[in-house]
């Protein structure tokens, strides 16, 4: 396959705590932990994975996988959902920010930031947004699909403030799942417990957003659900549609079907590079809304073969093939290829 123009849908930074702090007022920098933290060996001691990360470090990483462009999401800053103090996130969200836009000037052609806003506010997290976009050049704005003190839901009215502001900046909102300890109660490993994190977590936000009729609301809103895989898609759907077909009242601002929804073409999904579902969902559902996604360089990333896996399947065409590297992150985080995809 030639021309092909890889596009990492979902990449991370190592957002290291210390180079936080020099952007943050002196009243927030004086704290010992900006995010909360737990005491899993995810990386196994540094064995899987990778800690030491810098722009320099991810570009030439980028280079031997093959990826052209790398989307950026936190790495630390996933857990922004769970931070109490309001005006605390509002602070940490603006020097995540501030950071990532100077770690993507190292090559702004390559490294593209992902805005963290705080929720927490939603009138601070449009501020934040615009800021983030407009100011900073940024193409995407995240969702944390986890609230440890929050009871709303990603689909209450209170987030539309939120959803005009993306959609009049038109930029993608992404759900980021994160490795949410929802039940943690219930394990005893740090495996049961990612296991049973993201998929779950993006089944709850993607329910909750089109059962809460954002997308009737808001029909030039753009959104993905990232780093959960695409095969619990379908399955989902049909199981979303059987519900509602039953209890409509429950959902009153819908006019079609859940499934309809998920196939027009707004939504979008992250996928991993080996799953086996992946030829079926571009099937089921559509081919052109799947995001290629490294997930570098996290414990569970398969990095520095994610590339190679989607090249080397004999189960998906060539065609089907270039959507998911690339063509479909195009479109979904609005940017342009340098050279033509053939």
């Amino acid at each position: 396959m030639h021309g092909l123009y890889i596009v990492d849908a979902d990449g991370h930074v190592r957002d290291n705590e210390d180079e936080l702090k020099r952007y943050l007022e002196p009243q927030w920098a004086r704290r010992v932990f900006l995010f909360p933290k737990d005491a899993h060996d995810r990386d196994l001691g540094g064995v899987l994975g990778k800690r030491n990360v810098n722009a320099k470090v991810q570009l030439e990483d980028m280079d031997l996988e093959g990826i052209d462009v790398a989307i950026l999401y936190p790495t630390n800053g996933l857990f922004i959902g769970e931070v109490r103090d309001r005006d605390f996130a509002i602070a940490v969200a603006r020097a995540y920010n501030n950071w990532l836009h100077d770690y993507c000037q190292t090559d702004p052609q390559r490294l593209k930031g992902v805005a963290l806003v705080p929720l927490q506010d939603v009138q601070a997290a449009c501020e934040e947004a615009e800021r983030a976009v407009k100011d900073l050049g940024f193409c995407g704005v995240m969702f944390p699909t986890y609230f440890r003190y929050a009871t709303r839901s990603c689909g209450d009215p209170y987030f539309d403030p939120f959803y005009a502001t993306c959609e009049k900046l038109g930029v993608p909102v992404a759900f980021h799942a994160t490795g949410g300890e929802r039940g943690e109660c219930r394990f005893d490993t740090f495996l049961g417990l990612h296991l049973f994190s993201h998929v779950p977590e993006q089944m709850i936000s993607i329910t909750n957003f089109i059962l809460g009729g954002v997308l009737e609301k808001f029909p030039r809103l753009t959104v993905g659900f990232m780093e959960a895989g695409c095969g619990w898609l379908p399955f989902w759907m049909e199981h979303m549609d059987e519900e509602y077909e039953k209890r409509k009242h429950e959902a009153p601002l819908l006019t079609k079907e859940p499934s309809e929804y998920i196939r027009g073409g707004q939504v979008y999904i992250g996928c991993e590079p080996e799953e086996k579902m992946l030829p079926i969902v571009a099937q089921m559902v559509r081919d052109d809304i799947l995001l290629y996604a490294s997930d570098y360089p996290h414990w569970d990333s398969d990095w520095p073969h994610t590339v190679k896996t989607v090249r080397e399947r004999t189960d998906m065409s060539d065609e089907l093939k270039r959507k998911v590297l690339g063509e479909n992150a195009l479109r979904f985080y609005g940017l342009q290829s340098p050279v033509p995809t053939t």
